[in-house]
C-alpha cells in the first residue's frame, strides 16, 4: 500500500495510537462503516523525540515473523495457550442494573464467550467459511478470562460499573471516558462498555513495537485498551439482550480486540487512494479487496482481481456474516502478543492468578489528603488503609515525605479486622504555593514488616496554590509561576511562544496541535490559581483567543470553573466549548499557523455570576487535540468591579393565550446597574430553535425601564415556548445574569363552542388547552372512578407555587342574559393547602378576571397522607358557579389554574355550562324529561333535556285528530329546561313527539284548560 499524509505534515510517530473506529450508515442506527482514516496515517512521536515510523514497526514486526517461522519451520505452529485477564468497566448513566448502558452480567459473559470462540474458531458459524477460504483460517490458542485480582490484590470479578460523568462519550472524551475506571494496562486488557455517541461502535488502541528505545513509546496507557457501544456488545444467542439488529453476535468486540493485537482492516484503509487495489493489511492470505464491505452480500463478491473475503472479522460486514480470520492474520496476533509493550506482560500479569491469602497485609488504598489541588493550608495529610490479609491489624507505622524528604513518622493504633479500613492523620503542614509530592509509606505492621510491599507506597502530586486578588490580568510574557499545567501523556503541552498581535513580540500561551498527531482527543490543562470571590457582587473574565482550523480537523478549547480546590476537571462546571471552525478566528490553513496581528485575534466573555460568593475559584483552560492547528491563548482578566446590570422585568406578549396564529413579542427591560447602558442583545427562542439575537441601541439610564419589540412571530396551534435573554450590556458582562432570563409558554387555540356545554374528559379534548406558564407540571387525564380525570400532582411536586392552567375554548354567551358552570373537584388534605383558582377572560387573555379560589375547606374533600386517588362519588363535591357577569358577551374563556402547596392532588371533571343561573337545576333523566302534565297543571308544561352533547332538537304537540297545536325546534340543545304552551285546549290527551337528532320519541300527556 501507498500511504498518503491528509495533513500532509512530515510523519513524525508510529501507527501505536491509532484509533480504529465505526461509523453509522444512513439508516439511522447503528451501523459499522469505515475507521477515522486520518488517525489511520498518523504516527507517534516519543517522548525523547525517537521516531517510530510506520515502516519500522512493520519492519519490525515482519522480523518477528520470519524469525518464528525459521525457528520453527514453515508452519505455523500454535504457542498458546495465551492468557490474558479481561476487565469490563461499566460506565453506565445511573441506571439500575439490567437496564441501558448498565448491561448484566450475563451479557457481558456473553460477549467473554464470543471472543473465545471466535479466537479460537469454536464460534458455530465456521462453517459457513466459503470453502475457497477453508484452506487458510486460522485459530489461535487463547483464552481470554475474567482478572482474578485488582490492581490493589484483592479478588474481583473482573466487572467495574461506574456512572460516568456525561451520558455520551465522544471520540474527543477518550481520555475523560478511561479516566473514569481504569486498571494498568500492562496487567490487564482494558475493556470499556458506554453509550459512543457519533455513531460509533467501538475503537481501540494499537500496540507499539518492541524496537530498542521505543519501548516506552508515549502512546498514553492510561487510554490502552477497547471501547465498545453497549448496543453492540454481547450475543443474543446467550440471551434477550437489547441489541442492534445488525451487531447482535458480539462481534463488535471481535473486531476491536483483534486491532488491539495489530491487525488492520482487510481492505488497507486506502479509500482515498486513486488505485483503492493498492492497499495492504500486511497479511499474505487475505484477498486484495478496495474497499469496506457494509451488510451481508452474496459470495462471492469481487471489488479487485479476487473474491473478497468479506466473512473476515476485520471487514465491515453484519455480526451475522463475519466468520474467520486467516492464518497470517493469526500469526501477526501472536507476534503481537509475545513481544509488544503491554502486550506481552498481559501473558504474565498477576490478575491471571487466583490471589494468594497474605496472613499481615496492610495497603494504602487511597490518599484522602492532600488531592491534586490543596487550598486548605495547613495541609493536613491522611490515607485510608486496608486490611488486605487474613489476620487482624493492630498496629502500623506509616512515613510521610516530601519532595522525597522524611517529615513524620508515625504508628497508629488500630483494631483493622480482615477487609476493614480505616483512616489516618498526620500533623498538619504549613507550605507555600508551589507543587509538591507527598509520599505516604508503610513500614511496620503489626510490629514487623509487611506481607505485601506491593500495596505499602503512594504518591501524590498537589498544587498548593497561591490566592491571587482581583481584578487580575495575565499577558503571558513569560508562562506564569502561579499557574500550573496538566500534561497526562507527558507529551505535547501548553508553553509561552511568540504570538504577534498589537505588537510583533507579544507572548501567549500555546497548544501545538499542528504537530500533536498521537493523541487525539488528549486534554492537556492550563489553570490558574486561586481567586476569591466571597464578596464580590459581580464578576467576569475576559481571554483572548486565535485559531486558524486544519481543513477537516477540528481541535477544541473547553474552560471550567473550578471551585472549593477540587482537582477533579470534570466535577466543575463547563463555561465554554468550542471546536474547529467555531473555535476559528481567521481562515482555515493547511500550514502551521502564527497570528500576525490583532485581526486575528477574538476576545471571549464569559460570566462568573454563578461563582459569586465562592472563596476559591480557579479557570482550567482545556485544550482538546484534533491533530489539526495551533491554538493561542492570551490577555487573561477577571473583572469584578461591575457595573452594567440589566433586568429582564417581565414580558408583556405574548400572553399565556392567544386566540391569533401571530405574535409580536415585547418584554420590559429594567437598568439595574450604576451606568448608562448604551447597548445590549436580547436573545429569543421559540421551542429551543435556534436563538434569534437582536442588538439594541439605546440610552438606557441607571434605574429607568424599556419596553423593547421584537419582530413578530407565527404561531401554531397548541402551546409554544418563547425564551429571552438579555445579554452583553455596552459589550460585557451582566453582573447578575441570574435575573437577565424569562420564558413563557403560550396556547393558540382558535377553537370556538356554544354554550350550553359539557366536557367530561373521558374522551379527546382537543377543544381546551392545558399549560404552565414556566414549568413542564401539567394538568394530566388519569383514571378515577369517574372513568377520566383531569389531575395535577402536588403530592411529590418540588417546585413550590408550580402552576397549571386549563383553559376552555371560546365560548359563546350571547345568546342568553343568565349562565351558570357547574364541575367536579377532588383534593385530599395532607398538611398544606393547595389552590384552585377559576378566571374568566372576555378579551383573549390579555386580562383576566377572578371569579373564585378554592382553597382549604372549599377545595378539600378528604383527608390523607398519601398519594390522592379518588375513587367514590363521596371523594368529590360538585362546585357551582354563577356566571351570569358574562351573559350576552360572545368571547368568553374560563381558565382553571392549580397551584402546587406540596399538599396533595388535585382532580377535576365534568364541567358543564348551562343558560339558566338556578344552583339546583332539575336533574333530568338522560335523554329529556317531561313534566307539569298532571290533571292539575295548565296546559303548560316543561321538557328538561340532558344530552350526552350538544344537539338540535324538536317538539310539537299534536291532537287525537292528528293536527299539530304547536312546534318548535331549537339549536345548541344540552341540558335545558324548555316551557311549552300549547295554547286554549280542550281538557285531554295529546301526542307529544320529540326528535333528538335521527331519534324520535313519542308520548302520550294529558293538558287541561288554563
Amino acid at each position: 500500500m501507498t500511504f498518503t499524509n491528509p495533513h500532509n505534515k512530515p510523519f513524525i510517530g508510529a501507527i501505536s495510537a491509532l484509533i480504529f473506529t465505526f461509523l453509522l450508515f444512513s439508516q439511522g442506527v447503528l451501523a459499522q462503516e469505515r475507521c477515522g482514516t486520518v488517525s489511520y496515517n498518523k504516527q507517534l512521536k516519543s517522548e525523547k523525540n525517537i521516531l517510530e515510523t510506520e515502516q519500522q514497526f512493520e519492519e519490525w514486526l515482519r522480523n518477528k515473523i520470519e524469525n518464528r517461522k525459521s525457528t520453527l519451520g514453515t508452519a505455523r505452529t500454535k504457542a498458546g495457550p495465551y492468557q490474558v485477564p479481561v476487565v469490563f468497566h461499566i460506565i453506565h448513566k445511573g441506571e439500575p442494573l439490567g437496564t441501558g448502558v448498565n448491561i448484566t452480567d450475563a451479557q457481558i459473559a456473553s460477549q467473554l464467550s464470543v471472543l473465545n470462540k471466535d479466537f479460537q474458531r469454536l464460534n458455530t458459524d465456521a462453517s459457513s467459511t466459503p470453502a475457497e477460504f477453508a484452506t487458510i483460517v486460522g485459530s489461535m490458542d487463547i483464552q481470554f478470562v475474567m482478572a482474578k485480582i485488582n490492581p490493589e490484590g484483592a479478588a474481583t470479578a473482573g466487572i467495574v460499573r461506574i456512572k460516568g460523568a456525561l451520558n455520551q462519550w465522544a471520540i474527543n472524551d477518550n481520555y475523560q471516558l478511561k479516566a473514569q475506571s481504569y486498571w494498568p494496562a500492562e496487567d490487564y486488557l482494558n475493556i470499556w462498555v458506554t453509550d459512543i455517541s457519533g455513531g460509533y461502535l467501538g475503537y481501540a488502541q494499537l500496540p507499539i513495537s518492541g524496537l530498542p528505545g521505543l519501548e516506552n513509546s508515549p502512546n498514553n496507557r492510561m487510554t490502552d485498551g477497547v471501547a465498545i457501544d453497549y448496543r453492540a456488545f454481547g450475543s443474543i444467542d446467550d440471551g434477550a439482550f437489547s441489541l442492534e439488529s445488525q451487531y447482535n453476535k458480539g462481534r463488535t468486540a471481535t473486531h476491536e480486540v483483534s486491532h488491539f493485537f495489530g491487525l488492520r482492516h482487510i481492505w488497507g484503509d486506502d479509500e482515498n487512494e486513486v488505485d483503492k487495489c493498492t492497499g495492504t493489511d500486511y497479511v499474505d492470505d487475505t484477498p486484495n479487496q478496495s474497499i469496506s464491505t457494509s451488510g451481508c452480500p452474496a459470495h462471492p463478491r469481487v471489488t479487485c482481481t479476487t473474491n473478497d473475503m468479506f466473512q473476515n472479522f476485520q471487514d465491515y460486514t453484519n455480526d451475522v456474516c463475519m466468520n474467520l480470520f486467516t492464518e497470517g492474520q493469526v500469526t501477526r496476533m501472536m507476534m503481537v502478543l509475545e513481544n509488544s509493550p503491554r502486550r506481552a506482560s498481559l501473558l504474565t500479569s498477576p490478575a491471571l492468578q487466583d490471589p494468594v491469602p497474605i496472613a499481615i497485609d496492610a495497603g494504602i488504598k487511597t490518599i484522602v489528603s492532600p488531592q491534586l489541588i490543596a487550598c486548605d493550608n495547613p495541609i493536613v495529610p491522611s490515607v485510608t488503609i486496608k486490611n488486605y490479609g487474613t489476620n487482624p491489624i493492630s498496629s502500623v507505622q506509616i512515613r510521610l515525605l516530601i519532595n522525597g524528604s522524611p517529615i513524620e513518622t508515625l504508628t497508629f493504633t488500630t483494631n483493622l479486622s480482615p477487609d476493614a479500613e480505616a483512616n489516618f492523620l498526620f500533623s498538619p503542614v504549613t507550605r507555600s504555593s508551589g507543587s509538591y509530592t507527598f509520599s505516604f509509606q508503610i513500614l511496620m505492621t503489626n510490629g514487623a514488616a509487611d506481607g505485601n510491599s506491593d500495596n505499602n507506597t503512594v504518591s501524590v502530586a498537589t498544587l498548593v496554590p497561591g490566592v491571587v486578588p482581583t481584578p487580575f490580568m495575565e499577558d503571558f510574557n513569560t508562562t506564569p509561576s502561579t499557574w500550573s499545567i496538566s500534561n497526562p501523556d507527558q507529551r505535547t503541552t501548553w508553553s509561552n511562544k511568540t504570538a504577534p498581535r498589537d505588537v510583533p513580540s507579544n507572548k501567549a500561551m500555546y497548544m501545538d496541535f499542528y504537530n500533536y498527531e498521537d493523541a487525539e482527543g488528549e486534554n492537556d490543562i492550563l489553570l490558574t490559581p486561586v481567586f476569591d470571590l466571597s464578596t464580590t457582587l459581580g464578576a467576569y473574565f475576559t481571554f483572548d483567543v486565535a485559531y486558524a482550523q486544519f481543513p477537516g480537523n477540528s481541535d477544541g478549547l473547553r474552560v471550567y470553573i473550578l471551585t472549593d480546590c477540587n482537582g477533579d476537571l470534570f466535577a466543575g462546571e463547563k463555561v465554554y466549548d468550542k471546536f474547529g471552525s467555531v473555535l476559528s478566528t481567521t481562515a482555515s490553513s493547511s500550514a502551521a499557523f502564527t497570528p500576525s496581528n490583532f485581526t486575528q485575534w477574538r476576545r471571549e466573555t464569559v460570566s462568573l455570576g454563578n461563582f459569586v460568593g465562592k472563596n476559591s475559584v480557579q479557570i482550567a483552560f482545556v485544550g482538546v487535540n484534533d491533530w489539526g492547528n495551533n491554538l493561542y491563548l492570551d490577555h487573561v482578566s477577571i473583572v469584578t468591579d461591575v457595573d452594567e446590570d440589566l433586568t429582564l422585568k417581565a414580558i408583556l406578549s405574548p400572553n399565556i393565550l392567544s386566540c391569533e396564529n401571530v405574535t409580536t413579542p415585547s418584554i420590559l427591560v429594567h437598568n439595574s446597574g450604576s451606568v448608562p447602558i448604551l447597548f445590549y442583545n436580547v436573545t429569543y427562542s421559540l421551542n429551543s430553535e435556534t436563538p434569534q439575537v437582536v442588538p439594541i441601541v439605546t440610552n438606557l439610564l441607571p434605574g429607568q425601564n424599556e419596553i423593547v419589540i421584537l419582530p413578530q412571530q407565527t404561531l401554531m396551534e397548541g402551546a409554544t415556548n418563547f425564551s429571552f435573554e438579555l445579554t452583553e450590556p455596552n459589550g460585557l458582562v451582566d453582573a447578575i445574569p441570574l435575573d437577565n432570563k424569562k420564558n413563557i409558554n403560550v396556547v393558540f387555540n382558535p377553537a370556538r363552542a356554544v354554550i350550553p356545554l359539557r366536557e367530561n374528559f373521558d374522551t379527546t379534548f382537543d377543544n381546551w388547552s392545558i399549560v404552565n406558564p414556566v414549568g413542564v407540571n401539567v394538568w394530566k387525564s388519569m383514571a378515577t372512578n369517574y372513568n377520566q380525570s383531569l389531575r395535577f400532582d402536588t403530592f411529590d411536586n418540588p417546585t413550590l407555587g408550580d402552576k397549571t392552567w386549563l383553559i376552555s375554548p371560546s365560548l359563546d354567551f350571547s345568546k342568553t342574559t343568565t349562565a351558570s358552570m357547574f364541575f367536579d373537584l377532588s383534593h385530599a388534605f395532607k398538611d398544606d393547602d393547595d389552590s384552585l383558582i377559576v378566571l374568566s377572560t372576555k378579551n383573549c387573555g390579555m386580562s383576566f378576571e377572578l371569579l373564585d379560589i378554592l382553597t382549604g375547606n372549599t377545595l378539600n374533600t378528604a383527608v390523607s397522607p398519601t398519594f390522592w386517588t379518588p375513587s367514590t362519588p363521596d371523594d368529590w363535591r360538585r362546585a357551582y358557579e354563577n356566571l351570569n357577569a358574562l351573559a350576552g358577551e360572545p368571547d368568553v374563556r374560563l381558565a382553571f389554574v392549580a397551584i402546587n402547596d406540596q399538599g396533595n392532588n388535585v382532580y377535576l371533571d365534568n364541567i358543564e355550562f348551562f343558560i339558566s343561573d338556578t344552583p339546583d337545576p332539575y336533574a333530568a333523566q338522560p335523554p329529556f324529561q317531561v313534566y307539569g302534565t298532571d290533571p292539575t297543571s295548565p296546559d303548560e308544561f316543561y321538557i328538561t333535556f340532558n344530552l350526552p352533547e350538544q344537539s338540535t332538537v324538536g317538539y310539537e304537540v299534536v291532537d287525537m285528530m292528528g293536527r299539530t297545536l304547536v312546534s318548535e325546534q331549537v339549536g345548541y340543545v344540552l341540558n335545558q329546561t324548555f316551557s311549552v304552551d300549547a295554547g286554549n285546549v280542550s281538557p285531554g290527551i295529546y301526542i307529544l313527539r320529540i326528535r333528538i337528532g335521527t331519534n324520535i320519541y313519542a308520548s302520550k300527556i294529558y293538558l287541561s284548560t288554563k
